[in-house]
């Protein structure tokens, strides 16, 4: 092989090369597009997350209104008859969710 064999060879080795790895960048399992798939994946997990614990905080709460040191009497009753549909037939029951107004 001449030199300027060796040279062009040499060029068309370092540019498959260059491209592969142009593509792997973009496409491969640690290129951008899977970067930017976990950011889409963190971002829906984040807004899960921040759900979950609202959803802990109100069910905190409400345990909160039914601990011995600090148990709401009314609050219990009122759990207690929804939950065993329970009360007396000329009794009037409203019910009020939290949170709803």
């Amino acid at each position: 092989m001449t030199g300027r064999h060796r040279f062009s060879a040499l060029s068309i080795a370092l540019g498959a090369l260059i491209a592969y790895l142009s593509v792997q960048t973009v496409t491969g399992q640690h290129g951008l597009i899977a970067f930017m798939d976990l950011q889409r994946r963190e971002a829906a997990l984040a807004v899960q997350r921040d759900a979950l614990m609202a959803e802990r905080d109100r069910l905190e709460a409400r345990a909160a209104r039914l601990r011995n040191d600090s148990l709401d009497l009314d609050y219990l009753d009122e759990r207690a008859r929804a939950t065993l549909a329970a009360g007396d037939p000329d009794e009037i029951v409203f019910i009020i969710e939290p949170g709803s107004s």
